[in-house]
Parts: structure tokens; sequence; C-alpha cells
């Protein structure tokens, strides 16, 4: 009986020292600042694929323009210090985030007199929507969409900006649209195809219906069954780049 009674309290001693594979699995953004003028920049991690999504200062801090985005790899996560590589050219760039003293470090060059040592401070944040890109302030409750019957296919929209964006196929090809409303049970877009098309997600219904245009037979209306699911992010779509 005793021996029975033990295993429970094993497993669940057990549970205790394991590590959590879930919460390392999780990925999250950091938002830090430097130079001079002081301007923002973004990286978003996924310790367990060991990938990163690094998104560039604006060179124009007023009209927040000149952003670009890299995708690298992690190669590093001991004793709370994030070492990942960003490629650039002509090579590449070798950062440190801290995530006990919530610091960016940039490592100096050779020559002291050419750079030295740069630590930014930064604040974590929950992953960044794949809308938040190039836009002045963070998309809070973006919603996704999967249409499960026509592949890799995936809708990204916010009610708030007024932003959305269309994935298509494997090869990731991405659409810009716009929120043009929102009902209770539906949201409308307008998406920026080869020609614009009007997009109806219904909620209830779990669909997307893609209005056809009159008088154009090779774009006919059409209706696909989809489903909402996590919404996507930057490291999801981005990180990709890095493994091609």
């Amino acid at each position: 009986m005793k021996r029975l009674m033990s295993f429970p309290l094993a497993l669940i001693l057990l549970l205790m020292v394991l590590p959590d594979r879930a919460a390392a699995a999780e990925s999250f953004s950091v938002r830090c600042e430097g130079g001079d003028p002081v301007r923002p920049y973004f990286a978003t991690f996924d310790i367990d694929a060991k990938a990163i999504v690094f998104e560039t200062p604006p060179t124009n801090v007023e009209a927040y323009s000149g952003i670009n985005l890299r995708a690298g790899e992690i190669i590093s996560t001991e004793n709370g210090r994030i070492e990942f590589i960003v490629p650039v050219l002509p090579g590449r760039l070798d950062l440190i985030f801290d995530r006990n003293q919530k610091t960016m470090t940039w490592p100096g060059m050779d020559a002291p007199t050419f750079r030295p040592t740069l630590i930014h401070q930064c604040t974590v944040t929950p992953p960044r929507s794949i809308l938040s890109f190039r836009a002045r302030d963070p998309i809070q409750h973006p919603i996704s969409v999967r249409c499960e019957d026509a592949g890799d296919m995936y809708f990204t929209m916010d009610a708030a900006s007024k932003q959305a964006v269309f994935e298509r196929g494997k090869e990731g090809r991405l659409y810009q649209g716009a929120v043009t409303d929102v009902q209770q049970d539906e949201v409308t877009l307008s998406m920026n195809f080869d020609v614009p098309r009007r997009i109806v997600w219904n909620k209830s219904r779990q669909s997307i219906t893609i209005e056809g245009i009159e008088g154009d037979a090779a774009r006919p209306r059409g209706v696909m069954q989809c489903q909402e699911v996590a919404a996507r992010t930057m490291i999801v779509y981005h990180a990709r780049l890095w493994r091609r």
C-alpha cells in the first residue's frame, strides 16, 4: 500500500524538478532604445527554435521610416544572456540580450575609436504581431484566421489600427490590406491583391468570403471554411527567412 501511495508523490516531485518545456518554447519581444537621437528598435525571440527576428531602428524618427527586418539565430542562452547573430551586409551583427538586466549589448569593434561597447535599456513585451512591423504603435489585439482547405493561407486583421495582411502559400508571400468595416459578427477587408478584392470574415459561420469582380470570370465569388487560430507573430512568419 505504501508503495502504491508513493508513486503519485514521486511523480509530483519529478514534475517539480523537470524544466518547464512549455515555458521554454514561449516567444517574447523586447523594445530597446539607443542612439542620438534616441530611436526604438525591436527583437522577437523563440528560445526553443533558436530563432530571432530583429527590426532595425528607423532612419527617420519623425516619419518613423527606414526600418528593416532581419532574421537571425540564437547561439547561446546561458546565465540569462541570449547571444544571437543577425546577418547584415557585408557581415553580421553579434548582439547580447540580458534577461535579468533587461539590456541589449552591442559589442564594440576592435578599435574603440570606431565604436565602443553600447548598452541599451529594453522593455520585455508579448511577441510582436505580424502587423506591427513599421507601425509606430504596437498592435494589441490582432485576429488571425487559417483557411485549411486552401493550404497555408492566413488572414490577420486588427480593427483598432484597421490593418490587415494576407499570407499565401508556403512561400509566405504577403499582401497588405485594410479593415473597412466591423460588425458584431463580421469583419470586412479590402485586400491589395493583383486587383483590390473585398473579403468578409464571418466568425459564427467560420468562413471567409472573397467577393467576385463583376464581369471578370477569372475572379468569381468564393467561400472558404476557416477558423481562428493563434495570432500570427513576427517570429512565426519571418524566422523562416533564416532557415532558407
